[in-house]
């Protein structure tokens, strides 16, 4: 049976997930590469939109909007006498160079980029990384010295995202393999309990195939943006679930099919 009618029939079927444990190591490898590819998706597309959007219009907004800045010895240099703060619907922007603003303040705004007297704050996905000017050396840099750099990060943006979605998908690999190793060592218990004689690798094998519906709910809530509350546990629970009635389709007794 291929893959891709495995997958369906996953939907389903707990007797045809259970008869997947004689199949070999690999295929179910490259199975639970592909669930993880699919978990993936919906968090990909909406990562990868973000960081576009937000490059453009950080660019936009800095080229248009922003006063003139430069930056020398270190520090952030305008014409302002007081904090610029710029409110979009996807990124805020703030240039102080007056040292009056609080850069504590910046992670209320959500997704934000701060030029500050002497350091920038970035905050994305609620993680807030500052650096000071000086960790750049003796810093000489413009308003359109940055716009010019930003407009070729644009023209990169591709590479840049490949690399995101690539490394993603490999922790979300890692994430996959753990969380199916541990499952199979609890299917391992249901196992001893419903009487059933199996090597822990044959249930590690029905596990992977057994996550295939939550994976899908999930996908469609994550591609709807819609939050499922303790989601987490929940996914857990009916991965083990499901895991328990596979195991319940193998047959009691001890023959050579019941075994890897």
């Amino acid at each position: 049976m291929n893959i891709f009618k495995q997958f369906y029939r996953s939907l389903f079927s707990p007797r045809d997930i259970a008869s997947y444990r004689t199949q070999g190591v690999g295929k179910t490898v490259v199975y639970l590469i592909l669930l993880t590819i699919i978990a993936s998706i919906p968090t990909l597309y909406y990562m990868t939109k973000g960081i576009n959007e937000a490059i453009h219009t950080f660019t936009m907004t800095l080229e248009e909007e922003v006063p003139d800045f430069s930056i020398s010895n270190n520090t952030l240099v305008t014409d302002e006498k007081e904090p610029t703060i710029i409110e979009k619907s996807d990124i805020t922007i703030v240039v102080d160079s007056t040292g009056t603003y609080d850069p504590s303040r910046i992670s209320s705004y959500g997704n934000s980029v701060a030029l500050l007297k002497n350091e920038f704050v970035i905050v994305t996905a609620g993680q807030t990384q500052m650096m000071d000017y000086s960790s750049f050396g003796n810093l000489t840099l413009t308003k359109d010295e940055v716009v010019s750099f930003l407009e070729s990060m644009d023209t990169m943006s591709t590479i840049i995202i490949t690399l995101i979605v690539v490394t993603y998908i490999l922790f979300m690999i890692i994430y996959k393999t753990f969380q199916t190793l541990i499952l199979a060592i609890f299917g391992n218990l249901f196992s001893k309990i419903f009487g059933r004689t199996l090597s822990y690798t044959a249930i590690w094998k029905i596990t992977v195939y057994s996550t295939t519906i939550p994976v899908i709910f999930f996908a469609i809530m994550d591609s709807l943006q819609t939050v499922v509350p303790f989601g987490a546990i929940l996914n857990w629970f009916i991965s083990l679930f499901l895991v328990c009635l596979v195991i319940k389709e193998i047959p009691l007794e001890n023959s050579p099919k019941n075994k890897e």
